[in-house]
């Protein structure tokens, strides 16, 4: 069997160009099982042929196409050709792209005549086609910068790719990313009450390049939620001018306006609310995180069974059982006095528990130190607790759950400490934005934003 492939364009104008692009041979007596069907290497092979057929064939139609002047209908003459690079996902071709001389009839106007016009400049700023700027940001953002090279090189028929290269596009990819966000205007809602929105933050530590002089990086991940949709991002706080304003942009993406509070959920760091309050410009109403309170109260309850379990404990079981348990209840339901009155007569007990065992002594202060512990993550956010309870009933969220998704998401599948690699707070900062984007999938349509 043998396949020929043939393309045939037809121009606008109605004339047609055929193209031989790609041949197959498949004699049936000495075929093989790979040998069925199209084979990698034949789909690259017709991917490049194909690719160069219709990329001449638009530069030629697009070439003559500029040629008209817009303003009088002349055809304006060609100044001369210029070779060109173009970097495509299927391909780098050198090409040849006419340069056409300005017509004679903007000489009556005011507007100061340039050099002549690049057609293909326009379309090509970067010298690469946007898709694979894209593809080349988003390998670049799930893997490392080398293989995401070698998974291009493997699959599909581009030029040969460099580490390097996928990470200068990377970083390109990120400020365009911020560019468009930026510029783009904000559509009012159409519901008279802007959204609610409830940010969820935590953060993540990586590894830093020795000449910063520090040991970790700090990564701000988090979530925006409103009743239908959700952002997530991603920021470096050292890598960015004003870290709020970027954060502004991600909440004025999704309706919010100074009209509207914000409900943060965080595990109790005051970095972290101070950054909304300071994108937001006002008051923000922060609640701690339901998880961080309960593994608090897991730790009193494991040393109280602890304690109860050694031999040398001379008290009475059900005063240091029945607080413990109960706990949980109290800051569930809001009750916050009463479980710091609970952990203080917790703590009078186990200071009144006289004994000589050692092993007693060890438990005694352990159990101590929970509660102080406990204790003290309570006083300091004494202002950010509320009914769980309630929330939970009325379907409001309580834990910081899913900016903890965002951490192992954004931070640590890429940038984790297993990982060998060290990062400064620029790159960190713009694979944190570029796999945010790719996360929500907003990559593609950025491009698309910027492309109309």
């Amino acid at each position: 069997m043998e396949v020929r492939i043939i393309v045939e364009t037809t121009f606008e104008n109605g004339t047609t160009k055929r193209h031989r692009v790609g041949y197959l041979s498949r004699p049936f007596r000495r075929t093989q099982p790979e040998g069925f069907g199209l084979l990698l290497e034949d789909a690259k092979i017709i991917l490049r042929q194909l690719q160069n057929a219709i990329l001449r064939d638009q530069i030629e139609e697009i070439s003559a196409a500029s040629r008209i002047c817009p303003d009088c209908d002349k055809v304006r003459a060609i100044h001369d050709y210029r070779s060109r690079v173009l970097d495509t996902l299927f391909g780098r071709f050198k090409v040849k792209a006419p340069r056409i001389r300005r017509c004679a009839c903007n000489a009556k106007s005011d507007v100061v005549l340039g050099g002549p016009l690049s057609p293909l400049a326009r379309f090509f700023p970067d010298r690469s086609t946007p898709e694979l700027q894209r593809l080349q940001a988003e390998l670049g953002a799930r893997y490392s910068f080398r293989e995401a090279a070698r998974i291009l090189e493997t699959f599909v028929p581009c030029a040969k790719q460099v580490n390097t290269s996928v990470r200068n596009r990377l970083g390109k990819v990120a400020r365009n990313i911020d560019a468009i966000e930026q510029t783009e205007p904000v559509v009012a809602a159409a519901v008279e009450d802007p959204p609610a929105l409830t940010v969820f933050l935590d953060g993540a530590h990586i590894r830093c390049r020795p000449e910063y002089q520090k040991r970790h990086l700090d990564v701000v991940v988090g979530k925006i939620e409103s009743h239908d949709k959700c952002r997530r991002f991603g920021l470096v706080q050292q890598a960015v001018l004003s870290p709020a304003s970027q954060l502004r942009q991600d909440l004025r993406a999704l309706g919010w306006d100074r009209g509207k509070t914000v409900t943060v959920i965080s595990d109790g760091e005051p970095a972290l609310p101070n950054l909304v309050r300071g994108a937001v410009g006002g008051k923000v109403r922060h609640i701690l995180d339901w998880w961080h309170i309960s593994m608090r109260i897991q730790h009193i309850e494991n040393a109280v069974k602890g304690l109860l379990q050694v031999r040398g404990f001379s008290g009475i079981p059900v005063l240091f059982k029945r607080p413990a348990e109960a706990l949980r209840w109290y800051l569930w339901h809001g009750k916050v006095l009463t479980a710091t009155t609970s952990l203080q007569w917790l703590m009078v007990d186990c200071a009144r528990l006289g004994t000589d065992d050692r092993v007693a002594i060890e438990a005694v202060r352990r159990v101590q130190a929970r509660c102080r512990d406990l204790y003290s993550y309570l006083a300091n956010n004494m202002d950010n607790l509320t009914d769980y309870g309630r929330r939970q009933r009325a379907g409001l969220p309580i834990s910081s759950s899913r900016a903890e998704g965002c951490v192992d998401d954004i931070g640590n599948t890429r940038m984790g400490k297993r990982r060998r690699m060290r990062w400064s707070p620029k790159g960190a900062h713009r694979v944190a934005i570029v796999r945010a984007a790719v996360l929500d999938g907003r990559l593609t349509g950025a491009y698309q934003r910027a492309a109309a």
